[in-house]
């Protein structure tokens, strides 16, 4: 009887006459306060993440020094293994160690990953280091962050009494906005930190790994400090491997039965052996039998996995946002009104877009259109979504098509390209190359580039060989040389014809637009100017006879209202001083002897920030800058190349005269054009994954959510291996194509899915389970679908 009073008068959470809180007064008195360590956990977590992946693609590309296609295949194959993880941290928290133990041992495995990812970048990019360390650092953050997938939101629903209904719906409600809140900041700050300059390289990776590393320290810190406080829930039956060992032994079962004993469903064989009269579960349900029941869960289950067949399309076109599209975007015009917005951060049009959408289609949208007659059942949700998914990279193509045109001409295996300069300031020539019809080449001068590029002359190896006679004869003056060159090409590569005054020299250039993806241009220069018309005040030992110039040639930003000197050199200070080291050697051919002299000299191109320069000599140390004497270049256009040519103005003139040439389009096409993709595949993430998601954990049975939640999870890992695949079988050369091919794949898998749908006759109903609460169905921390 004390005892029986005792319990009645119990106050604590969870005993039966502790009512759940109505009032935010009660709520808040009754809050287990270590839920917000969970919050605080995740949010760390999520910034960790979503930063890091921010720039990964970038990070492949430009320091590992993958192609394209293979950073690519390296991001997706990444988000291969975070998605397929979860399936190893639900087993180890469900069936052997808890979910505590599991998200602790974990995250400190996650953490070090970070943490070596960030060391190894610090590295330079031919350090042996990489891609090693890298690749090591990156499969223990796929590991780990999928290992505490399943876990982390299960966790913080543990932390309430059952019946707390409202205060766990708050509590998701929190988890949620914590996943969204991390995922948006860290998505607009990594890629700015990673613009920024360090350790001598003009970005800096480390910092943009180093923080989410930080914060996954912070994370599991913050995580540990509320463990005298938790509830700790052990681990108990594992759902996955029961279903994996029922679906095995009704297998088993069939192929070993004899005809005679013959199933209406090949999965009713598992209950061979089954005796209902000594089964707890049985008793319990008085006279029902228990495993029957759930032999017909697992049924259902396979009638919602069938209908899963296009969610892992969907995630192959949706993950593209953080590979194809921000290599797309490097090749866009990203100035904006005067701000810059970098390629890697347009991503967090999404992640805002979501919080927006969300409550616009359950509120507006989705009403509007029932107002209408028409019915919108979850599966026609999905329909939808999924259509407009492939709309998206629709979109997607054409605004490739648009960005195409200012990609540079690329020479194939058996081609050469050539583009003749005329340099020379009173000489126009007509040009006669074999048995090609002849065309004019008008001299070009001043220093700010035109934005035509001229489409490269090419030479095969078919009609037009590798040896060319290329003729020059003139128009305009009879004190204008003829003559022919006969250079001599090979094959992928890219050649600069130059005519100066003084005589003509060739040489191979690149034309690549700067892939770092922080606005800049390309700038190289050939220098065909001879010692002795070097300025006197350049004495330092760079000039030798006949050799030429051996310096370095510095570009100095002119700022507005700035004197035009020396002293606008700035070496120390990123973004305003940048220095060209000299390649080879380039040998000036003179018109009329036809000696051949070695005092040329060809600079790589370097990657430059938009605005107004001047070019100088420039000393080993740095100290002591000389002008070429030459106006300003200007240039506001980003992603271009450019080829400037320095040269004496006659024969016998110490001054010389530069010109610059477009050797690739500047982009053309402004970053803004992708808000329409962003926009059109946020919406089918609403009304697809969202809606997916509710559809799967509606239509699974109670006690089989687990395994819908951790399939759910690997059909993102299902949909990033298709992108591996097909990124792997190199078939695409255009990007426009590809993306028009993925969408049409898209609508592909809809109209199938719209079929299978068809025959889903009936939805599942579990309203009277009687189960305390569906908890389940909130716990999924998937950053995709933000429940």
């Amino acid at each position: 009887m004390g005892a029986s009073s005792h319990l009645q008068n119990d106050p604590r959470p969870g005993s039966p006459v502790d009512h759940q809180p109505t009032t935010w007064g009660e709520m808040i008195k009754k809050w287990p306060k270590q839920t917000f360590l969970i919050v605080g956990n995740e949010l760390c977590e999520r910034f960790s993440f979503y930063g890091m992946r921010a720039v990964l693609t970038l990070y492949f590309f430009n320091i590992l020094g993958f192609s394209k296609s293979s950073s690519t295949v390296l991001f997706h194959a990444f988000t291969v293994i975070c998605y397929t993880s979860p399936l190893l941290g639900s087993i180890l928290a469900d069936g052997y160690i808890g979910k505590f133990w599991t998200i602790f041992s974990i995250s400190i495995f996650y953490a070090c990953g970070q943490i070596l990812l960030a060391f190894s970048s610090i590295a330079p990019s031919e350090s042996s280091h990489h891609p090693l360390l890298d690749l090591l650092g990156l499969l223990i953050v796929g590991l780990g962050t999928g290992g505490i997938k399943p876990c982390v939101s299960a966790f913080g629903g543990d932390q309430f009494p059952a019946h707390y209904t409202r205060m766990i719906s708050i509590f998701f409600s929190m988890f949620y906005f914590s996943i969204n809140a991390g995922s948006l900041v860290s998505m607009a700050l990594t890629p700015y930190m990673r613009s920024m300059s360090c350790f001598g390289n003009d970005s800096c990776y480390p910092l943009a790994f180093g923080i989410p590393a930080f914060l996954m320290i912070v994370a599991t810190l913050v995580f540990m400090s509320g463990s005298y406080w938790y509830r700790k829930v052990g681990p108990k039956e594992n759902i996955i491997f029961k279903v994996i060992g029922t679906i095995g032994s009704a297998i088993r079962n069939k192929l070993s039965s004899s005809s005679s004993h013959h199933r209406a469903h090949w999965l009713e064989y598992s209950l061979k052996g089954h005796d209902c009269s000594t089964s707890p579960e049985c008793r319990e349900l008085h006279g029902n039998c228990a495993q029957r029941r759930y032999i017909g869960d697992i049924k259902q289950l396979f009638r919602v996995i069938v209908m899963m067949i296009p969610v892992p399309m969907f995630w192959a076109l949706y993950d593209q946002q953080g590979s194809t599209w921000v290599l797309q975007a490097i090749g866009m015009d990203a100035n904006v009104f005067g701000w810059e917005i970098l390629p890697d951060q347009m991503g967090v049009l999404n992640a805002f877009l979501i919080l927006f959408f969300i409550p616009i289609f359950q509120s507006v949208v989705y009403p509007a259109i029932e107002k209408c007659g028409f019915e919108l059942t979850m599966l026609r949700k999905m329909a939808t979504g999924g259509v407009l998914t492939a709309l998206s990279f629709f979109v997607c193509g054409i605004v490739q098509l648009f960005v195409n045109s200012s990609l540079p001409y690329v020479p194939m295996a058996n081609e050469a390209h050539l583009t003749i300069i005329n340099t020379h300031p009173s000489c126009d020539f007509q040009v006669y190359i074999d048995s090609r019809d002849p065309f004019d080449l008008p001299r070009k001068t001043g220093m700010n580039p035109e934005d035509l590029v001229t489409k490269p002359i090419v030479f095969n190896d078919g009609e037009h060989m590798f040896q060319p006679n290329i003729t020059f004869d003139n128009n305009s003056s009879p004190n204008c040389p003829k003559f022919t060159a006969h250079p001599t090409f090979v094959p992928s590569n890219s050649y600069v014809l130059t005519l100066s005054p003084t005589g003509w020299t060739y040489n191979t250039v690149k034309p690549e637009k700067p892939k770092s993806g922080n606005g800049e241009f390309g700038i190289g220069l050939n220098l065909i100017v001879p010692c002795d018309k070097i300025p006197a005040s350049v004495d330092w030992e760079q000039c030798n006879g006949t050799e030429g110039y051996s310096g370095n040639i510095a570009m100095c930003k002119v700022e507005e209202n700035e004197v035009l000197d020396a002293d606008i050199c700035k070496p120390n200070v990123k973004g305003k001083f940048y220095e060209l080291s000299k390649t080879s050697r380039l040998e000036v051919h003179d018109y009329r002897t036809g000696n051949t002299s070695n005092y040329g000299r060809s600079y790589a191109p370097i990657d430059v920030r938009p605005g107004s320069y001047r070019f100088f000599y420039a000393d080993g140390d740095k100290k002591k800058f000389i002008p070429l004497n030459l106006p300003e270049m200007k240039q506001p256009h980003m992603g271009g190349v450019y080829l400037v040519t320095v040269s004496q103005k006659t024969q016998n003139d110490a001054d010389v005269l530069a010109t610059t040439e477009s050797l690739v389009c500047h982009n053309r096409v402004s970053i803004l054009w992708q808000i329409p993709q962003y926009v059109i595949i946020t919406a089918g993430e609403v009304m697809f994954s969202i809606t997916g998601l509710e559809f799967a954990y509606t239509e699974a049975s109670p006690q089989l959510k687990s395994v819908v939640q951790a399939l759910w999870l690997f059909t993102t890992a299902v949909g990033d291996l298709i992108v591996v695949i097909i990124f792997m079988l190199d078939i695409f050369s255009d990007v426009a194509i590809q993306m028009f091919v993925f969408g049409a794949i898209m609508l592909l898998v809809i109209f199938v899915f719209i079929l299978l749908a068809i025959f889903y006759y009936e939805y599942a109903d579990y309203s009277n389970e009687g189960e305390e609460v569906l908890t389940e169905k909130m716990m999924i921390d998937d950053e995709h679908t933000r429940i």
